[in-house]
């Protein structure tokens, strides 16, 4: 079994951003290349949309979910801009872009499944998160960029109760810490003191 590094595993399922600016791309690409069977990379999505997008627009803003919509519907799919309680998102069971408001720093991610208690989150600049509906919610602009079409691929690639534990955090607070670890050692019985 090949060995991976913590950083590659985060971003075993998210394509990593290349600039500060290129979170759209960077979602758009993990939208397409892990929910969709569709691989794509972020460059090639930034130049396209960068071509036929408002110029000195996205110079000032970036890119915009109408950007990313253009940049869709050309390659067939159909798509549009929703306003998606989060509930409902989860309820829907198809993966998703959506702006987010990090404290004061918009950001483009993507909704890649729910379970009742947490959303995964495919964030190209930090990999794959997991955060409480709570923690969430406080981000959530509730306007998500959704794709019509190839339902069947998205629920598919959806992440739900099924397989929701390949996601989960590990169990730290479960764990001994280092400086009990020693006073167990000395602790032991020894030889006859059973």
């Amino acid at each position: 079994m090949p060995v991976k590094s913590y950083k590659e595993m985060q971003f075993g399922d998210v394509v990593r951003q290349q600039y500060d600016f290129s979170c759209g791309s960077a979602a758009l690409a993990s939208l397409l290349t892990y929910h969709y069977d569709n691989p794509a990379d972020e460059n090639t999505i930034f130049k396209i949309m960068y071509e036929k997008g408002n110029q000195s627009k996205i110079k000032k803003q970036g890119f915009s979910l109408l950007d990313m919509k253009t940049y869709l519907d050309s390659l067939g799919y159909q798509s549009d801009g929703f306003n998606v309680p989060l509930d409902k998102m989860r309820q829907l069971g198809v993966p998703g872009i959506t702006l987010v408001n990090f404290d004061g720093y918009m950001h483009f991610v993507v909704i890649k499944g729910m379970n009742n208690h947490s959303v995964i989150l495919g964030d190209p600049s930090r990999g794959t998160m997991q955060m409480t509906y709570e923690q969430f919610s406080q981000y959530y602009s509730g306007i998500v960029l959704l794709i019509r079409n190839h339902v069947d691929l998205a629920q598919n690639s959806y992440i739900s109760d099924d397989n929701y534990t390949l996601y989960a955090p590990s169990p730290i607070e479960s764990g001994i810490s280092r400086d009990s670890l020693g006073v167990f050692s000395i602790t032991l019985p020894e030889r006859g003191e059973y």
